[in-house]
């Protein structure tokens, strides 16, 4: 298996509490928080410590990487500071790696520990006005009703209306730490010991941090450890040991040079609107991330409606792909879907978007087998994913002629595309210009044109996002050969059977080759085809067949169910690359592109919007380096040298 894959099982923390209120874990070494200092050490080490009451009012210091996020205190007190001091249009990115991440099931309990906890702080605070621990309480409350999958990787949830990113990355720090890119204002070293972590693990952390630090950088730790010193000095920090919160043990501060700078932080920022050309999902995603970001954005429709392409199907599913070596489609479809639920948790109110369970069965008996194999070895968490028999399944589903054991996914869900963009486009901060087919994009970063067929010219834009689905590699000529049209055609219709009363949901949709989907309307959504360079739109009775036999093979009482005669349907083109892998990120100075995304938009597109915007912006991105690489709109041209690179030097 890959270093990644070795990342399962993802073992999550065992927490106990003591008489005093005090919550304890020995997976985070032994760490506490009690109710009468938990937060007031945290305040003193690591608020005050890297001086966050003046830098947070100056509007600095908001980039943030915590090392052991534990039980979220520190990050809870740092984002109540934020919201108490900084100016308006601020943002907050706080990055926390964790190896051992609190169990959903313990999150009611721990939240109630920490309340009492923070009213003992806020009591005796002077900084804070009133309301402040209903804040805290408010920004808990959000991220505990989305808190991740038990899945290794990162993990991204936005708070504050956005003006929070929070990114937790789950697993073995060893593994995940050097997947970590971007450039930060402030070290929490809290989860620095060898009692937390192996130490090479976290000699190459505080070593990474100069080379990670913007100018002015500090970093602060509430143990006195010689190797830390040392390894902080050696990063170029300047390193002073100071009391510390009790009497009895003092900690560290380290600054970096103001003078001394850090590449990535260095880069320029271009201001101004930003044009998005494609109102399906991707771009409608890639807009709200950037006006979240306090960006205008004027969205580029070629079509007379929103949600033209494969974004404009009835409905669609959002699920996880589950592979052995938890390859680049798997971490994709595995933390984009968590993502998606939590930008969905206002909508998702089982008729314009539903969270309650997807099965996906095996295609054969060998798949099966190899499926079970997987399971055994990645051993995921039962709350994200389940190898089932078919009497299982049958129970699941409601669905009796089941007949092959297969995977349950019980965060995994669906979403009506149309109704989701249409609430989002309406955003304010949008302008949304339907009709308006793109020509060609003329000038350069923080100075482009963009030119429509009708002739007229818009603009200027400080930066260009291309989210146009197939016809993206006619807007981007370097794209073009790497950009396949795939024709997808879905079939819908009443049907007359019922599923068994014991089913818990009557509607969770069934995969395999196809997919069966029972909308509350009482519709059954299927399909559905995939004809690579196939770019005709009619409706095709041969596809409405072939759908037909998917849904058979799901069960064949589902397709028995369906009328004979009076299906519906709709065709759209999706874009396919030749990795099967979106395209997204940075194509030259001031343009973007996210295109390529298949059959699986639906389930990664607003988590690949927010890396977009991260780098649009220069704020810490939410995908490892390694994933984002493999995303990159040149990855195709540059294979294709290599390829070329080799076979001339066999010919020679």
């Amino acid at each position: 298996m890959s270093s990644i894959a070795d990342g399962w099982p993802l073992e999550p923390a065992e927490l106990s509490w003591r008489d005093d209120g005090t919550i304890h874990s020995e997976a985070f070494a032994g760490l506490e928080c009690s109710q009468a200092s938990g937060f007031a050490k945290r305040d003193h080490v690591f608020l005050a410590g890297n001086e966050l009451y003046t830098r947070f009012a100056a509007g600095e210091g908001n980039r943030i990487l915590e090392a052991g996020f534990g039980f979220g205190a520190n990050f809870l007190a740092t984002a109540l500071l934020f919201l108490e001091l900084a100016p308006s249009g601020a943002t907050l990115d706080f990055v926390s790696l964790e190896h051992h991440p609190v169990a959903e099931f313990d999150l009611p309990r721990l939240a109630m520990a920490q309340q009492r906890a923070a009213q003992h702080w806020l009591a005796s605070h002077s900084w804070f006005s009133a309301g402040a621990h209903q804040r805290l309480v408010d920004l808990q409350s959000a991220l505990h009703a989305q808190w991740p999958d038990p899945v290794p990787g990162f993990h991204r949830r936005l708070l504050a209306g956005g003006r929070i990113r929070l990114t937790m990355i789950w697993g073995d720090p060893g593994i995940q730490f050097p997947r970590l890119g971007g450039s930060f204002d402030v070290f929490y070293l809290d989860g620095v010991g060898p009692d937390r972590h192996p130490q090479p693990w976290q000699e190459e952390l505080l070593l990474q941090a100069g080379p990670r630090s913007a100018p002015g950088a500090t970093a602060t730790t509430g143990r006195v450890l010689p190797w830390v010193r040392e390894a902080l000095a050696a990063a170029g920090f300047v390193v002073q040991q100071r009391s510390g919160f009790s009497s009895s043990q003092d900690m560290l501060i380290a600054r970096r040079d103001e003078d001394q700078v850090n590449t990535v932080s260095a880069l320029p920022r271009a201001d101004g609107p930003i044009a998005v050309l494609g109102a399906g999902m991707a771009g409608t995603t890639a807009a709200r991330a950037l006006i979240r970001r306090g960006r205008e954005v004027v969205v580029f429709e070629a079509g007379a409606a929103s949600a033209g392409g494969g974004s404009g199907n009835p409905a669609g599913l959002v699920a996880p792909v589950i592979s052995r070596d938890w390859n680049r489609l798997s971490q994709l479809t595995a933390t984009g879907m968590g993502f998606m639920r939590a930008e969905l948790r206002e909508l998702a109110d089982g008729e314009t978007a539903a969270f309650n369970g997807v099965i996906k069965l095996a295609r054969s008996e060998r798949h099966a087998t190899r499926q079970d194999g997987i399971a055994a070895e990645l051993q995921p968490n039962p709350n994200f994913a389940q190898w089932c028999d078919a009497t299982s399944l049958r129970g699941l589903s409601g669905v009796s002629d089941i007949d092959y054991p297969g995977w349950y996914f019980p965060t995994a869900g669906w979403l009506r595309p149309r109704e989701v963009i249409a609430h989002w486009l309406a955003a304010p901060g949008i302008e949304t210009l339907l009709d308006s087919p793109v020509r060609r994009m003329l000038g350069q970063a923080g100075e482009w044109q963009v030119q429509t067929l009708d002739g007229l010219t818009h603009g200027p834009f400080a930066e260009v996002v291309v989210a146009a689905g197939p016809s993206s590699g006619a807007l981007i000529e370097g794209l073009g050969p790497w950009i396949e049209p795939c024709r997808g055609q879905v079939s819908w219709g009443m049907h007359g059977g019922e599923r068994t009363r014991d089913a818990p949901v009557s509607g969770r949709p069934l995969m395999r080759e196809g997919y069966a989907l029972d909308l509350p309307s009482g519709e059954r959504l299927f399909g559905a085809s995939f004809l690579p360079g196939d770019t005709e739109l009619g409706v095709r009775d041969g596809e409405h067949k072939e759908n037909r036999q998917r849904l058979a093979a799901i069960a064949p009482s589902l397709e028995a169910q369906m009328a004979k005669d009076g299906l519906q349907g709709r065709a759209s083109l999706r874009a396919t690359t030749p990795d099967r892998l979106p395209i997204v990120g940075r194509f030259a100075d001031g343009l973007w592109v996210s295109t390529g995304h298949g059959a699986r938009g639906l389930t990664w597109s607003a988590w690949l919007a927010e890396f977009l915007a991260s780098q649009i912006e220069k704020t810490p991105s939410p995908l490892p380096r390694d994933l984002a690489d493999g995303l990159c709109p040149q990855r195709f041209d540059e294979r294709a040298a290599r390829k070329q690179a080799r076979l001339g030097g066999q010919s020679s």
